[in-house]
């Protein structure tokens, strides 16, 4: 006989409101439901001290063994229970499971192999030195520039890299030896399995430095690699690796998934859908901040050229006794539409440098992260003390290059563009990559500017201070007012107002509380490698210099022209004219469609062809193990596609033209074919791993703008935030022009400047307000 006294204690210890929890559906591998349970309310608060959180905050959720009732994030939004954070397992699997335990004979083996296949490895590398004419790309090559966008200079990647390669290898060996499990690696159960390398632990001040450091180490004081220079992108799911560790994700059949560029030329179309609402600033503010806090690091050759995995530049493929262990290029139909004409067959593409975990764990592949995780002006400033030096120049200021009064950012000395003839300009920046576009580079010299316009006002308002503190003080004040803007004007824009609400992403009033140390806010996987990369479809392959009176367009420059070519910086009116041009200038719309600048002649330099950008976005999630666009769609509490009728029945057609399965549609490819969000310009799924992204990136970082002295041992009095909070892009842009063209800009900077409500005023207007310095004097 059921014993009813006991259900209603159990449901009044559960949901101890009286309202009673609603389990969710959870999704198998191939979208059937597991378990349904019937209640209806969700709860309002969680039982056993669940956190009520955004699904996709909740991986555990979507396994079969989890028990995730639903309840009420706010007033309009459903969440999960979670008991079990950014984990992947389930609660019952994480509490049922032994402590992994391997027999040290398997551990010792694996080491010694580990070491030995490193060593095999890399004499093959030199080995294949020796034939640079085959296994180097050509510095005229379109190859060159992709490699110059995701290089580093930094020693320490090398030495992190091998390390991260003979734990990956012990991974493989243990794998192999069914000493560990595929669940096991997948599932983080193996963190306590020592691996031959160990990375070296951040060496962090007592007291805690009221500044950041350079490389983002020292953020949590338990756990000071989060968020580091050099660490690896974390995961939303576990990967999708063939093998569990590191071999690229094929079909759910078994066979080769379709190449990249076969996906590119069905799914991802030439054409243009301008914005009715968003600007080219807004697309170029996106990919500043991505920069910033993403920098994928491919493998090099020697001392970090640029490998060739093709014959010539894309005649065919290398022999495979010819091809780097890091090759994975890309076929092409000898019939391709576009690169047929030159007789390519091969697309250049190496795989992403791997970092090692910080606990010297052996797992899968984790990729190595070549910026600093946080939103900090990396790229600006440096990330090793090597870079930082040779930005900073005296009396506090950024170094500069004094172009007959108009300061542009320091010229640098590597040959990292591609035009080298006398009087052309070449920029230097914290990541290397400020002249891969030009009007990256215009936002990497107001940035600049106002570093120096601060620096210069602190110096007076406080004559006491040396030139370190001037430096410090104003990096501090400029990473602010570049994180105000991030989180207060171009993410709403991005998500829409119920997505910031649900994720709770707007600017506080005053100081936030929602710091929390056991949020880890490193970049994710899905993050860097397909929801952040949305920003290729809203590119223009044009950029247009208007008139700054009548406004018509008196000159068009084409993208591709203008890639590692900043030369026209140092004409005196294009600053301006660029600015005026990116306020007015509609961005094209998130969805299927990239300018050919990007799908055929990225990086083409002098050559009639380049590289297909969206074949290499593609391949390059293939390379981090991405799982399939129907797992994330699963994460985020979205139905999974079943069959491909259930999509529009034009983009049913290409979808089936090369995919098997709709279980086999790359993330990136099935993000851009969702429809936005209410207010937002992406679909719910990339909206949400974005959401989460920028969540973790407020959370999880000590020293966000917003927290006081209680959390950030660098905070702002409350006099100081209010005036960062005052800071809008339409202000950093007045302040930092050359002013010989623009002389009024649309109070939202990031929204088109012929829209009613957002015509440019003077830069001197009250609807631009200023932040007041006088708040920074030290009393």
């Amino acid at each position: 006989m059921i014993d009813f006294n006991i259900i209603l204690l159990y449901m009044v210890l559960v949901c101890p409101l009286g309202v009673f929890c609603h389990g969710m559906k959870n999704y198998g591998p191939h979208g059937e439901t597991d378990h349904v349970h019937t209640k209806e309310t969700p709860c309002d608060v969680c039982p056993r001290y669940g956190r009520c959180v955004p699904k996709v905050q909740c991986p555990a959720h979507v396994r079969p063994a989890s028990y995730n009732p639903s309840c009420h994030l706010d007033g309009d939004h459903i969440g999960v229970c979670c008991f079990t954070g950014s984990g992947h397992a389930a609660e019952s699997e994480r509490t049922s499971r032994a402590s992994v335990s391997i027999n040290v004979d398997d551990v010792k083996i694996s080491h010694n192999r580990s070491r030995h296949k490193l060593k095999e490895w890399l004499a093959r590398s030199e080995k294949l030195l020796e034939r640079s004419s085959d296994t180097v790309v050509n510095t005229s090559a379109p190859s060159f520039g992709h490699h110059l966008s995701m290089v580093t200079y930094d020693k320490r990647a090398d030495s992190l890299g091998r390390g991260a390669l003979m734990n990956l290898f012990a991974a493989q060996e243990l794998r192999a030896r069914d000493a560990l499990s595929e669940e096991q690696l997948s599932l983080g159960f193996a963190e306590h399995t020592d691996g031959p390398f160990c990375p070296p632990t951040p060496s962090c001040p007592t007291p805690p430095s009221q500044f950041r450091s350079l490389g983002g180490e020292c953020n949590n004081p338990s756990i000071p690699s989060w968020g580091a220079v050099n660490t690896g992108f974390e995961r939303l799911l576990p990967p999708a690796y063939n093998d569990g560790v590191w071999e690229m994700r094929r079909s759910t059949i078994g066979i080769t998934l379709p190449s990249g560029r076969a996906v590119s030329i069905a799914l991802v179309l030439e054409g243009s859908h301008p914005s009715p609402t968003h600007n080219l600033m807004f697309m170029q503010f996106g990919q500043f901040v991505a920069h910033d806090i993403s920098a994928g690091v491919v493998f090099g050759i020697g001392n970090g050229s640029a490998i060739s995995c093709c014959v010539g530049d894309g005649e065919g493929f290398l022999p495979l006794e010819l091809q780097h262990w890091a090759c994975a290029p890309i076929a092409t139909d000898p019939q391709d539409p576009f690169f047929g004409h030159f007789r390519h067959t091969c697309l250049n593409f190496v795989r992403a440098q791997l970092a090692p975990a910080s606990d010297c764990s052996v797992g899968y592949a984790k990729q190595m992260n070549g910026a600093t995780h946080y939103p900090d002006l990396s790229h600006l400033y440096g990330s090793s003390p090597e870079k930082f030096g040779s930005l900073r120049g005296p009396g506090g200021l950024l170094n500069t290059f004094n172009d007959y009064g108009r300061e542009l950012p320091p010229l640098t000395v590597r040959e990292e563009c591609l035009t080298a003839k006398d009087g052309a300009a070449c920029f230097e920046s914290g990541d290397n990559h400020g002249n891969q576009l030009i009007s990256l580079t215009v936002l990497h010299t107001i940035w600049t500017r106002e570093h120096n316009r601060i620096a210069r006002v602190l110096t007076k308002l406080n004559p006491g201070w040396n030139e370190e503190l001037v430096f410090l003080e104003t990096r501090r004040i400029v990473q602010a007012e570049y994180q105000h803007i991030i989180f207060n004007e171009w993410l709403p824009l991005l998500l829409g107002p119920e997505i910031v609400q649900m994720f709770k992403l707007a600017p506080s009033a005053g100081y936030s509380s929602t710091y929390d140390p056991l949020v880890n806010p490193s970049l994710t996987a899905e993050f860097a490698a397909a929801a952040m990369r949305f920003g290729h479809s809203i590119v223009d392959g044009k950029i247009q210099i208007q008139s700054p009176h009548s406004h018509d367009v008196y000159e068009t420059i084409s993208i591709p022209e203008v890639m590692f070519q900043p030369s026209r910086m140092r004409l005196r009116r294009f600053l301006d004219q660029l600015l005026n041009g990116l306020s007015w200038q509609p961005m094209q719309n998130v969805d299927p469609f990239l300018t050919e600048g990007l799908t055929s002649y990225l990086f083409r330099g002098g050559n009639p062809y380049g590289i297909d950008l969206a074949a290499i976005n593609i391949q390059r999630g293939r390379d981090y193990g991405l799982r399939s666009y129907n797992d994330y769609r699963r994460l985020c509490g979205l139905p999974p596609f079943v069959d491909f009728s259930q999509f529009p029945p034009r983009a049913a057609q290409r979808l089936a033209s090369v995919y098997n399965s709709p279980k086999d549609i790359d993330l990136w490819v099935g993000g851009l074919l969702e429809e936005p969000v209410d207010g937002g310009i992406l679909g719910p799924t990339f909206a949400h791993i974005i959401a989460d992204q920028f969540s973790r990136l407020k959370i999880g970082d000590r020293y966000f703008y917003e927290y006081g002295s209680d959390v950030n041992p660098g905070a702002f009095t409350s006099s100081q935030l209010a005036e960062i909070k005052k800071v809008t892009l339409s202000r950093i842009i007045c302040d930092n022009r050359d002013g010989i063209e623009l002389m009024a800009q649309p109070p939202d900077a990031l929204l088109r400047a012929d829209l009613p409500g957002n015509a440019p005023v003077p830069c001197e207007s009250t609807l631009i307000p200023a932040m007041n310095l006088i708040k920074f004097k030290e009393q």
